[in-house]
């Protein structure tokens, strides 16, 4: 799950009613679950007390509030068991930046040109683009990732 996500969920539900602070509890839960991953980058921590809390959360009646809110509720249960990963494992980072900045000359190349000439270059240019991605993701040369297909 990344919490970049639902933090920027969060905050619109925050503008939308300011009165409530149900979101803004939520937000606080997830920006001091990050600084705790931040605080032990290399150790696990047991997420159960942070699932505690969402779950806390999560059984709040939100009837009196606008319907954006217990559909966000209905996500965060649907996703409770992935929301806290990256604290069990140091390794998961708590967003997907990464991910995203990696499809994003993908999204380019299909802006710009609109698609591919055929399925063979587009196959291609696929596998190639992950080779690179994720040689760059293990700290190692796509360089020499490259080189080795040959």
């Amino acid at each position: 799950m990344c919490l970049a996500h639902l933090l920027r969920e969060c905050q619109y539900l925050n503008e939308l009613d300011k009165e409530q602070q149900w979101s803004g509890s939520v937000e606080s839960l997830f920006q001091e679950a990050i600084h705790e991953r931040n605080q032990k980058p290399t150790e696990s921590i047991d997420p159960q007390s942070w699932l505690d809390r969402l779950d806390n959360l999560i059984d709040e009646n939100l009837s009196r509030l606008n319907e954006k809110f217990t559909s966000f509720k209905n996500g965060l249960l649907k996703c409770r068991d992935y929301i806290f990963n990256f604290l069990r494992e140091p390794t998961i980072p708590p967003d997907d930046n990464a991910s995203e900045r990696g499809i994003r000359k993908l999204k380019i190349k299909l802006k710009k040109s609109g698609c591919f000439r055929s399925d063979l270059g587009a196959d291609a240019f696929m596998d190639l683009h992950s080779i690179v991605e994720t040689t760059k993701k293990h700290g190692n040369s796509p360089y020499n990732a490259i080189l080795a297909l040959f």
